[in-house]
């Protein structure tokens, strides 16, 4: 191999990365977010909703999961707003909000945002968090970094299809081999991430191999009409967001943010036949917060319960609300 070869390989590489990286700042100049919107602290514009009665002393505030966007929350919206106020938002990247490149594509980045959301829009009572997989790490990213919300502003809160250890692990891994795990997950994100114009370009997730994997690990028996609509939301977000959320999903772990959970009533939900985080997960997560935790698997869902389970999850966060309003340490509600 002459010398020239060897030094073109290094400079193709570095010619690459540095497109890619141009590639990444112009999507995220052109991902600017469309009003009504809260303005988080690095600059981003995250679309908002806000429905029910405007004087309910409980607000309720749903954050949505990887690939998704608020109207995932649509069963639950309308089975609630008649009682109490409610909030949702797309999370960063994800469907009309707007995105700052990789480096804010992060779990702990979701926590922030939803804590700014709480102080924007949760109104002057009670304030209950609700997140779907990525949405529910994102209510733990919160614990860890507010913790003092818990019990003072937030009264209660629901962990729908989530857990807390690495997504790439077993539940009590450690050590060596929990280090091997998350080492090939990032790498394996971090190459979608490079690769990903032309992941864009191909799209797998518009082909029927995608629809297939789709409904294998979001579903559980017949998904109906939500399948598609569940394939719509993946194709409509940009590769590039999806990689970037993949690489901090790899070294994910809020373990230790659980126990902030212990001073307000939490419900842990989830579908029994989940094939993305198991059911064994919300056990995990129930047993380690402890308290006054409610622990609820909907028997035959699969990862998208409050889609195809809604009646199911309608009826848990009443519950938790009940629970909630009968909560001595929480101030009154109406």
């Amino acid at each position: 191999m002459s010398r020239r070869t060897v030094w073109s390989v290094p400079v193709a590489v570095t010619s690459m990365v540095a497109l890619r990286h141009l590639w990444t700042r112009r999507l995220a100049a052109r991902t600017t977010g469309t009003p009504p919107s809260v303005r988080t602290d690095d600059g981003v514009r995250l679309h908002t909703e806000v429905a029910g009665p405007a004087d309910a002393g409980t607000t309720v505030v749903f954050t949505h999961g990887f690939a998704a966007r608020a109207s995932v929350f649509d069963h639950q919206w309308a089975a609630l707003r008649a009682s109490v106020r409610l909030v949702r938002y797309d999370q960063r990247g994800h469907g009309a909000s707007g995105w700052a490149g990789l480096r804010s594509s992060t779990v702990e980045r979701l926590g922030r945002d939803l804590g700014q959301v709480v102080d924007a829009l949760g109104g002057a009572g009670r304030v209950v968090v609700v997140g779907h997989s990525m949405g529910g790490m994102a209510v733990l990213a919160l614990a860890r970094l507010r913790p003092e919300l818990f019990g003072r502003r937030i009264a209660g809160a629901a962990l729908l299809s989530t857990r807390a250890t690495p997504l790439a692990a077993h539940l009590d891994s450690s050590g060596a081999a929990l280090r091997v795990r998350l080492a090939l997950a990032a790498a394996g994100a971090w190459l979608v991430w490079f690769a990903a114009p032309l992941v864009q370009a191909l799209h797998p997730f518009r082909s029927r191999i995608g629809r297939g994997l789709l409904r294998r690990r979001l579903f559980a028996g017949e998904p109906g009409d939500a399948l598609g609509r569940a394939q719509d939301m993946w194709v409509q977000t940009p590769v590039v967001v999806l990689s970037a959320y993949a690489r901090s999903l790899a070294h994910y772990d809020a373990r230790a943010a659980v126990s902030a959970l212990r001073t307000v009533p939490v419900l842990v939900l989830a579908g029994s036949d989940d094939a993305t985080i198991p059911a064994r997960s919300a056990g995990w997560l129930a047993d380690h917060i402890g308290g006054r935790t409610r622990l609820v698997l909907v028997p035959g869902a699969g990862h998208m319960v409050n889609v195809t389970h809604a009646a199911a999850v309608d009826a848990a966060l009443h519950d938790l609300l009940a629970d909630v309003r009968a909560d001595p340490d929480g101030r009154t509600t109406t």
